[in-house]
């Protein structure tokens, strides 16, 4: 094998999430995915748990994979079976995946209590489904499940299992810790004991480690176990597993690319951010923003002498974003300076200096903003507005000036929604009734204002959340935070006010912005690559 091989579990051991459900075009769709992105080996699933997973490998074999080589997973042979006739070793062979996987027992306790067997008929039973496979021109990988509990409750017989494996000519011993629960300075014990065993014993196994990550560990012992030389990191993208997760790829190969110098030819880092964003969304789950290295806000910079630090060219970033795929974000806040304002006036294109009046009245009004609740952050469409609000177009910005709603329960919940608005300082209203809130009749209101001048007519309302802003007892503010979509483009805005009916509107009227649409149809100029600033 050479040098240290990376091995993808998701699409097997991280659909045992409580959370995850891929389906057949899911997988083939994050495979195609992880061999572009250079992992060597795919565990795509159980071949014979499933008529879904079966069908996953056959649409896999009329698709040419430029590197990774696909896996199948599966156990050792069952009692009293034959390994030529166990459905488990035979689904393996059916799936025509490249190489296989399969785990046994290694804990003398499960062994007795969960297979009903001896420890003598676990190791044949290794051996033996080990062996078939390889005679069937397999490349066989042996997880030993529970390895490290197994090996403090009896060392010997963990050993045993290796050489079991080993003597059915597998070319990996993956030592799994299965329960998450083995801390990183075991690890590192544990693995120079097997290690002196093989040298000593002098089998023809390499090793390989599997970490889960109850104890919030599995970064770290991946970690440990590469510097300690193994031959095989298997984990997860993104650490999707059951309970809390597997080990994260996504944070262990960029720790070893860029801090241990750790060579792998065929991974391409830079499209890491991307992996991780298009993993998330076809998991159906939102990307965590302070994920290390692809988080929106991994390299986000909120004080501004931090900024300003950054402009003159010193480092406040333990990398480059461009390295992993992510970009640098400015945060807007009341810590910014005028340096933030300048870097967030950037990536619109605009060229302006701190001394420009208009610099100042804009840090003004975000200190205000913030003071206020509105904790804009890097929402990239509050930056937009901003912007258009003291270096754009004014005129092509609706602005609410009257409202009324009627909400009631007739034959189901109805929403009546009267909006009265400026556009290009002209007066104009619209009046919508929507089987829903009052929220919807106001959004579907100002569509209906907006369209005959070019505002957005297929943008969605997808999102909508609400939290207090400042806690003043009955006079409290709240902060409404909306999401939307408009022709495959997402983007967030905001509103604060003591009234949540006129904070949602404030966030609405966003959506009538007239040049706002044709700035989200253009991601690659004004959104970062990968999506990093767009909302998933």
């Amino acid at each position: 094998m050479g040098q240290t091989k990376i091995y993808d579990t998701l699409l097997r051991d991280g659909c045992q999430s409580a959370s995850v459900n891929f389906s057949v075009a899911d997988k083939i769709a994050i495979a195609q995915s992880l061999d572009e992105f250079g992992v060597d080996y795919i565990e795509l699933g159980w071949p014979s748990a499933s008529q879904r997973e079966m069908e996953a490998f056959e649409k896999i074999k009329g698709i040419p994979l430029k590197h990774s080589i696909i896996v199948a997973f599966g156990s050792t042979k069952r009692k009293g079976v034959a390994a030529s006739d166990d459905a488990s070793l035979q689904g393996i062979i059916k799936s025509g995946a490249g190489a296989a996987c399969i785990f046994g027992k290694t804990w003398k306790d499960h062994v007795q209590k969960q297979l009903g067997i001896t420890p003598e008929e676990n190791l044949k039973s290794i051996t033996e489904s080990i062996a078939f496979l390889v005679s069937q021109k397999k490349e066989v990988f042996y997880d030993l499940e529970h390895f490290f509990d197994g090996f403090k409750d009896n060392e010997g017989y963990a050993l045993q299992c290796i050489e079991a494996a080993a003597e059915g000519g597998a070319s990996v011993a993956v030592l799994c810790d299965t329960n998450g629960g083995t801390l990183t300075d075991e690890v590192k014990e544990i693995i120079l004991k097997v290690q002196a065993a093989l040298r000593k014993s002098s089998l023809p196994i390499k090793i390989g480690v599997h970490f889960h990550n109850d104890c919030g560990v599995g970064v770290a012992n991946s970690l440990a176990a590469a510097g300690m030389g193994v031959d095989m990191i298997q984990g997860t993208m993104n650490g999707i597993g059951e309970r809390i997760g597997n080990a994260d790829l996504v944070q262990i190969i960029p720790n070893l690319m860029l801090k241990k110098h750790v060579e792998f030819p065929f991974i391409k880092l830079e499209k890491l951010t991307g992996l991780s964003n298009r993993i998330y969304s076809l998991a159906n789950m939102k990307p965590d923003p302070k994920k290390p290295f692809v988080g929106k806000e991994a390299f986000s910079h909120k004080g501004g002498i931090h900024v300003d630090a950054i402009v003159k060219g010193a480092s406040y970033e333990h990398i480059d974003p461009a390295f992993v795929g992510n970009k640098r974000e400015v945060v807007l806040s009341d810590l910014s300076g005028r340096a933030n304002i300048l870097e967030v006036l950037k990536k619109f294109g605009l060229a302006v200096t701190k001394d420009d009046p208009r610099v100042r009245s804009m840090l003004l009004e975000v200190e205000e903003m913030e003071r206020k609740g509105y904790d804009m952050g890097t929402i990239f469409a509050e930056q937009f507005l901003l912007k258009e609000k003291y270096f754009g177009n004014k005129a092509n910005i609706i602005t609410v000036t009257d409202w009324k709603v009627l909400s009631g329960r007739k034959e189901g919940e109805y929403s009546e929604g009267y909006v009265r608005a400026s556009i290009n300082n002209e007066e104009h209203e619209a009046t919508t009734r929507v089987k829903g809130g009052p929220v919807d009749a106001f959004f579907h209101a100002l569509k209906e204002m907006a369209s005959p001048f070019g505002g957005p007519k297929e943008m969605k309302l997808t999102n909508y959340k609400v939290v207090i802003a400042e806690d003043k007892g009955p006079s409290s503010s709240v902060r409404v935070y909306i999401e939307f979509r408009n022709e495959g483009d997402e983007f967030g805005t905001v509103g604060v006010s003591t009234n949540i009916l006129e904070a949602s509107l404030e966030a609405l009227q966003a959506t009538g912005t007239l040049d706002y649409p044709s700035v989200a149809k253009q991601p690659e100029r004004f959104f970062p690559p990968y999506g990093t600033q767009r909302l998933r």
